[in-house]
């Protein structure tokens, strides 16, 4: 109990000193308070600090700088929780990619759904899904099928680099004429009928049991 306390107390103390000179005297004693108990909570407190450096190097008012600090906080506790439901273990930078998918207006359901969907993932596999969905949503795609769409590209075994490219395709076709939600529809589309056909070559699946040994 006494180390907890006296981490914490280093915590608040690193944040005061991070905000020290960039933030008015009453932004840095509520981000202090705020990201303390964030800590105490599992949450990552570089969003916080983060958001209130920039909304006081803008000049914005200081109640408007905290309010979007404790925005910021809920966002970060919504998707921790969302994390939670799918089963995912804490991890901070999840938690803030998470964070950054719900402010980008995705549902925290279809955060939990698209965890659920990739089944033992891991979570520098669950940050890069997140921040992809994200963006896509971001980008006007409904929350539901940009979850739809990293999880189809997901189970066809998509690479990193693919999955990353997601945005620029539903880009591309929104030039063609497409809605947002068409284009990543007709996209999770193929790459559903891409899991239904098999890995794509230079990814073979492993045989589903082990081979039997010679006989003697």
């Amino acid at each position: 109990m006494i180390l907890t306390v006296l981490a914490l107390l280093g915590m608040q103390q690193g944040i005061a000193d991070r905000l020290s000179g960039r933030v008015p005297p009453d932004v840095g004693a509520a981000v202090e308070s705020l990201g303390t108990d964030a800590a105490a909570r599992g949450l990552p407190i570089d969003p916080l600090i983060q958001k209130a450096i920039e909304g006081s190097a803008k000049r914005v008012p200081p109640e408007r700088v905290i309010a979007a600090v404790q925005l910021v906080v809920m966002q970060l506790d919504t998707a921790a929780a969302a994390l939670r439901a799918g089963g995912m273990i804490s991890d901070t930078l999840a938690i803030a990619a998470g964070a950054f998918a719900i402010n980008a207006g995705m549902d925290a359901r279809d955060i939990t759904n698209l965890i659920l969907r990739g089944g033992g993932q891991t979570a520098v596999n669950v940050r890069l899904e997140l921040n992809v969905a994200g963006t896509l949503v971001a980008m006007g795609v409904p929350s539901a099928e940009a979850a739809n769409l990293v999880s189809a590209s997901v189970q066809s075994d998509s690479p990193a680099t693919k999955l990353l490219s997601l945005p620029s395709r539903v880009q591309g076709e929104v030039a063609r004429g497409a809605t947002p939600a068409q284009a990543a529809a007709g996209l999770a589309r193929a790459a559903a009928a891409q899991a239904r056909r098999g890995p794509p070559p230079g990814h073979p699946q492993p045989p589903p049991h082990p081979p039997a040994p010679p006989h003697p």
